[in-house]
């Protein structure tokens, strides 16, 4: 048994996050979700891009939303290293009314920066942050997410990894509805058929603390003990998408990807929605 492990191993002592006997079973059984203006007084910034992945040299634009009149924003390449690649201080931003079931129809904000990638950037996941100052003058940020896919052309001896994209986008709760669970419907109560991909990812998708806790349980928990999910229970005390656990790129594609670039592979990085509208992507692999 790992000493992690061994830190919970007696009966019933799992991780203490600080929630009430009912606030533990709305963490695993409620409905819970980003959503413009859910910070309140404070402030906050979101952001999403027009595309999940480009050609090295092609214009990303962002789509920004915030209470602060300005923000920052760093760009790193998320691999074995973080790679800083681009950073720009005192862009102009401003709130932007975002339709109710954005989630489905997206948000459908105006372009507030386009930057363009460089060509000597290789392939990978790209992850954006961005820095303001809230309405309290503490900081307020968010994180997003690109991907450089390969350009066409022979690649001996290089392997192609794909992020699944479409499980993000199933996953994602940014908006209010998903695969899974939702506000559509008379009721404002069903999941969603169809989800757009023009809106920001939940909390938890791009980056996460290490401490995050994980699906499998690394506590052990005794016979007739009612059910937990410590990762659900975290992510409602953080402020994070219970999903940040079920899918996207922190908790699932990262891992594989800097393990691979770190054991010396050379790896590429497309999407699962190049293999649905481009399927000549995998032409150039060997295997």
């Amino acid at each position: 048994m790992s000493e992690r492990n061994n830190e919970f191993a007696n009966f019933g002592e799992f991780p203490d996050f600080g929630l009430t006997p009912a606030q533990r079973r709305e963490a695993v059984l409620g409905h819970y979700y980003e959503y413009p203006g859910m910070d309140g007084p404070r402030g906050e910034i979101w952001c999403y891009t027009d595309a999940y992945s480009y050609l090295p040299g092609a214009t990303v634009h962002l789509q920004v939303s915030s209470t602060a009149q300005r923000f920052d924003i760093e760009i790193v390449r998320d691999g074995a290293v973080e790679t800083p690649v681009f950073s720009k201080r005192g862009i102009d931003c401003n709130w932007q009314d975002t339709p109710a079931q954005c989630s489905v129809v997206g948000c459908g904000w105006e372009t507030t920066f386009a930057v363009r990638t460089d060509e000597t950037w290789p392939s990978g996941a790209y992850r954006i942050t961005l820095k303001a100052h809230g309405n309290d003058g503490q900081p307020i940020h968010c994180h997003h997410l690109f991907i450089l896919r390969p350009a066409a052309g022979r690649k001996p001896g290089r392997i192609l990894q794909v992020a699944a994209t479409g499980t993000w986008t199933a996953y994602n709760t940014w908006g209010g509805s998903n695969h899974y669970q939702g506000i559509t419907g008379p009721n404002g109560d069903q999941y969603a058929t169809t989800v757009s991909i023009e809106r920001p990812f939940c909390r938890g998708f791009a980056l996460l603390p290490p401490d995050a806790p994980r699906v499998p349980l690394e506590i052990v928990t005794p016979p007739a003990a009612p059910p937990r999910y410590p990762h659900m229970e975290w992510a409602y005390a953080n402020g994070y998408s219970k999903k940040y656990a079920s899918s996207g790129w922190a908790s699932y594609d990262s891992l594989f990807f800097r393990w691979a670039e770190r054991e010396g592979y050379a790896v590429d990085l497309a999407t699962q929605h190049e293999l649905h509208f481009s399927p000549e992507i995998l032409d150039g692999y060997d295997c």
